[in-house]
């Protein structure tokens, strides 16, 4: 752990604030300023991909940090206790330390897992670690526990649910030491009751501040009817390129991992019945939760990040291989060969995150400063795909939508009044001076007549456009224009 905590602070955290990640810093903001989750923005994940990142904000805030740092040091802490549980998960599991050094290790110098161990927030670093937990209290058949941890990382992301349940349900199923059906529909029942407890806190939370409505629309409904995604079967090409651009050399350590696993799989399911013990279970469990992660993501994937749920077995599936070698080798080889791996592992990452360190943070903040000096101080920043701006303001969106695209345009449409459109008018009403553009710079058809009849665009910044509104006056826009055109940095990641 001690390893991985100066690998991820050798990342640095003053990386590119993108738009997601934005996203999730602005949801954490507003939950240090006593607002819910999904109140102040309408999101697809879970509440605690907003609540998390907001405990590390009102956390800088006592200490007197920088909210954006503090939430990434605080997300850092999970990805650090994530290589801990997996150290522990893989011992357990194989019966072997090294088993469990070298699955640590592998998860340890992933590089897309380091990007978001340091420039986050972002929902799925909490889910991993919960994940894992959740495994461990598998097999440990710590039924209660392994409910609870199932139901955090859910509400973190949703559709690890199925994945993590995958592994439950076929541990108990397979289980010689669950004996009769009775004891097993016991086992279920267990882990069903401790996935109750943090779901039920967080629908009587939402209740109990009448925010009920707004919990399930985000929670439930949005994923459910709205949400439009590309697919491993739909885009193929696409997710090789984002898997290949989103864990460089790592994606080695990944697919060799997978491949692993499953050879192991396929091996215990050819093991003699009499051979078939807790640890065969536990194995036939881990390639549950991996086929359940393949076919989740044939039918969504938008981006190297969804393969986090995946990321657990291949990890498993290199502790596997020490185990498998430590029957054919004399232990010094095997000590010897994962020691070699560490290294290996650990190198490929610290050349990820030296390499990629950077100050983009610090630029983006110093362009919008330099916007906001031009302006009045009661200027107003309204986001459409942009929440960075939001962020290093510390301002509050004038509406809940910020996010419109994979068919949440759809939602905005039965859900506001007048649909897009109406919105579109709204906003136009409201006179933010300022609209933060993302969307590639694309004006969506809905924005286009405020933004023609009140707005002139006064440039590209790193990771948005600004429109300012007319009304600052002709010398403001130019001003405007030239201060952005001068912090333009365009060198992002």
């Amino acid at each position: 752990m001690r390893l991985a905590t100066v690998l991820y602070v050798l990342h640095g955290f003053d990386g590119y604030l993108s738009r997601d990640l934005g996203d999730y810093a602005y949801g954490g903001q507003q939950v240090a300023e006593g607002v819910p989750p999904y109140v102040a923005v309408v999101n697809r994940a879970g509440p605690l991909a907003h609540l998390i990142p907001g405990v590390g904000a009102l956390l800088a805030q006592w200490v007197g940090v920088d909210q954006v740092v503090g939430m990434r040091v605080f997300l850092m802490l999970f990805a650090v206790a994530s290589i801990g549980v997996l150290y522990v998960l893989g011992r357990d599991l194989f019966r072997s330390r090294l088993a469990g050094v070298a699955a640590a290790a592998t998860l340890m110098g992933c590089q897309g897992f380091i990007a978001y161990a340091s420039d986050g927030p972002r929902e799925k670093t909490s889910m991993i670690l919960f994940l894992l937990c959740a495994m461990l209290a598998t097999v440990h058949r710590r039924w209660l526990t392994a409910g609870f941890f199932i139901a955090l990382s859910t509400l973190c992301w949703q559709p690890v649910f199925f994945v993590a349940i995958a592994g439950v349900v076929v541990t108990i199923a397979l289980d010689r030491s669950g004996g009769r059906l009775t004891e097993r529909l016991r086992a279920l029942l267990r882990v069903a009751v401790g996935g109750l407890v943090p779901s039920a806190v967080t629908v009587g939370a939402y209740a109990a501040v009448g925010a009920l409505g707004i919990f399930m629309d985000d929670f439930v409904l949005i994923n459910a009817r709205y949400t439009q995604q590309t697919s491993l079967i739909t885009s193929p090409g696409a997710a090789l390129d984002m898997l290949a651009a989103g864990y460089g050399p790592s994606l080695a350590f990944f697919l060799a991992g997978l491949v692993a696993i499953t050879v192991l799989c396929l091996r215990a399911l050819r093991r003699p019945a009499e051979q078939r013990d807790a640890q065969w279970v536990d194995l036939l469990a881990v390639g549950a939760i991996l086929v359940a992660g393949l076919v989740w993501s044939l039918k969504a994937f938008n981006g190297f990040p969804d393969a986090f749920i995946m990321l657990p077995p291949a990890a498993l599936g290199i502790g596997g291989l020490v185990v498998a070698l430590a029957e054919r080798v004399p232990l010094r080889t095997v000590v010897i060969a994962t020691a070699a791996w560490t290294i290996a592992t650990t190198a490929v990452g610290a050349t990820y995150a030296i390499s990629t360190r950077n100050d983009t943070l610090d630029d983006q903040r110093a362009s919008v400063q330099a916007v906001m000096d031009v302006l009045p101080e009661d200027a107003r920043i309204l986001s459409v795909e942009a929440p960075q701006p939001l962020v290093l303001t510390g301002q509050r969106n004038l509406s809940r939508y910020q996010q419109f695209g994979n068919g949440l345009i759809d939602y905005v449409d039965d859900t506001w009044p007048g649909g897009s459109e109406g919105y579109g008018r709204w906003v136009g009403r409201r006179d933010p001076t300022l609209i933060a553009l993302g969307n590639g710079g694309v004006v969506p058809s809905w924005l286009a007549p405020t933004i023609d009849r009140g707005y002139q665009r006064v440039g590209t910044t790193i990771g948005w456009d600004w429109y300012a509104s007319k009304d600052v006056g002709p010398q403001t826009l130019q001003t405007l224009r030239k201060v952005v055109k001068d912090t333009y940095k365009p060198e992002v990641p």
